[in-house]
């Protein structure tokens, strides 16, 4: 690894900024529906899990006296995963550092501020891919009529069909609903939601939001944009990266996530220098007069039990 990753030039007190950066969690949710699990190596093997054989009668256990208990076997699934490294840079001029008003402008900070604002939004946008996809969530129906139809709109039973499939696919209780805003807003306003809502909730006048827990699920409402202008194009075209017409109910592993743990989707991240889960640098270019700020991270994102989700498509439209 080049010398300006050495320890000497790791950061700690900017690591530790972005550390508390990411975890605040702002307009990105990735970390809430594919936790990360640390991984030792760059390479590696995870389960795919499936719940078929554990619910297989196939073996007679009944044992008679003096006779030995009957033998079953295990066979798993696997596959690899690849953790990829990700890192961006900024130079800031020495003028700028030796004219900031630090009350106000922290170039260092600002700086590692978006350089992991800009690392998020990739994987973000590779999470959208995967989870929003009927090519991977296959377990998928089409809601009884768009969420923002004039009639016919059924949003209970919807969910209460894909919680039913997610059930009996993966064997484990959904816990989350991910839902656009777009529909988000048609969801709000359905006279069924809202009037249950107001016996529940008590925030609806102060928030004018959905409440956290909707049906038993934790209510995500992704809120992160990207600009989808082409590159070069001068026009920014600014929208959610959660734009899809579809909602998602899933299960996702929060309280102890692991290789060995069902669940819809990981982050397989390799911790920098061994320990750190991402790590900012920063080193002199003495031929510009300038202080390099960088920030590493390395991870990949897979999807381990698509049977853990169900995508209602179709509610917009």
């Amino acid at each position: 690894m080049a010398d300006r990753y050495s320890t000497q030039n790791l950061n700690r007190t900017l690591t530790q900024f972005a550390v508390e950066n990411m975890g605040l969690g702002g307009p990105f949710v990735a970390d809430r529906l594919a936790s990360v699990v640390h991984v030792p190596t760059t390479t590696g093997k995870y389960y795919k899990f499936s719940k078929i054989e554990a619910l297989r009668n196939d073996y007679d256990a009944l044992r008679a006296p003096l006779t030995e208990s009957n033998e079953i076997r295990r066979s798993y699934s696997s596959a690899t995963y690849a953790c990829k490294q990700y890192g961006l840079r900024e130079l800031i001029a020495d003028e700028e550092m030796d004219n900031a008003d630090r009350a106000v402008v922290d170039p260092e900070r600002d700086a590692i501020a978006l350089i992991f604002s800009k690392l998020r939004l990739p994987i973000e946008l590779r999470i959208v891919s995967m989870l929003m996809s009927t090519s991977v969530i296959t377990n998928n129906a089409a809601a009884t009529a768009a969420w923002n139809a004039v009639s016919g709109v059924d949003i209970e039973g919807d969910i209460d069909g894909a919680k039913l499939s997610v059930r009996k696919k993966a064997g484990v209780e959904p816990n989350t609903i991910v839902i656009p805003p777009h529909i988000a807003v048609e969801v709000k306003k359905d006279d069924k939601i809202r009037d249950l809502v107001k016996h529940t909730d008590s925030t609806l006048l102060v928030n004018g939001e959905l409440p956290p827990r909707l049906f038993g699920l934790e209510v995500v409402i992704p809120l992160s944009l990207c600009d989808e202008a082409a590159p070069g194009v001068g026009s920014p075209d600014f929208d959610f990266v959660w734009d899809d017409n579809s909602v998602l109910v899933c299960f996702v592993e929060r309280t102890a996530p692991s290789k060995r743990s069902i669940s819809l989707a990981y982050q397989f991240r390799r911790p920098i220098s061994g320990t750190l889960d991402m790590a900012a640098y920063r080193y002199r270019d003495e031929g510009k007069h300038a202080t390099v700020v960088e920030g590493l991270i390395e991870q990949t994102e897979e999807v381990v039990c698509s049977d853990c989700g169900f995508l209602i498509t179709g509610a917009y439209a």
